[in-house]
C-alpha cells in the first residue's frame, strides 16, 4: 500500500507560514506567519482573535510534530490565549516551546511577537494521537529552516 502525500493545509498557505528554526535541544520553535488585512477587523487593522490562536496553536503543533519525527500529532485538549496587545497586517514571529511531553498527554506555550512587542501567549493541553506519515513541513513550511540538534 503506498502513502497518501500530505497536503499544505490552505490556511498555512493563506498565513505564509514558514518554519524558521527548529531547536531540539530546548525543544524550541520560531515560526513565521503574514497575515493580510484579509484576515484583520475594524477596517482591516487588527488581526482577528481568531487567527492571533490559529497562528500560537500552529506553532505548538508544528514542534511537537517535529519533536515525535512525524509519528505524534497533537489533538488539543484545552488552549489558553491571552491576547496582551493588537497586531496588524504583516509579518509576525511565534515562539513555541514544550514544557513536557509525555507518551500520551503533552503540555506546551508559545508567544507572538510583532515588531519585537509581544502580542499574545498561549498555553496548551494535548493528547498524543498516532498519525505517523503525516509530514508537508520539511519540503514546504520549514525547507529553509535552521535546525539545532
Amino acid at each position: 500500500m503506498s502513502e497518501k502525500k500530505a497536503e499544505v493545509p490552505a490556511y498555512i498557505e493563506a498565513l505564509k507560514a514558514k518554519i524558521i528554526e527548529v531547536n531540539f535541544l530546548d525543544e524550541e520553535m520560531i515560526m513565521s506567519f503574514e497575515p493580510s488585512s484579509d484576515y484583520c477587523h475594524s477596517n482591516g487593522t487588527i488581526i482577528q482573535g481568531g487567527f492571533i490562536t490559529t497562528m500560537l496553536d500552529c506553532s505548538m503543533a508544528f514542534l511537537v510534530m517535529e519533536l515525535t519525527e512525524f509519528q505524534k500529532t497533537p489533538m488539543s485538549i484545552d488552549i489558553n490565549v491571552n491576547f496582551l496587545s493588537a497586531g496588524s497586517p504583516g509579518r509576525v514571529i511565534a515562539k513555541s516551546k514544550i514544557i513536557k511531553l509525555g507518551k500520551s498527554i503533552g503540555f506546551i506555550s508559545a508567544e507572538l511577537f510583532q515588531n519585537e512587542k509581544k502580542i499574545a501567549t498561549a498555553s496548551s493541553s494535548i493528547k498524543l494521537a498516532s498519525f505517523p506519515g503525516i509530514n508537508f513541513l520539511k519540503d514546504n513550511v520549514g525547507k529553509n529552516a535552521k535546525i539545532v540538534s
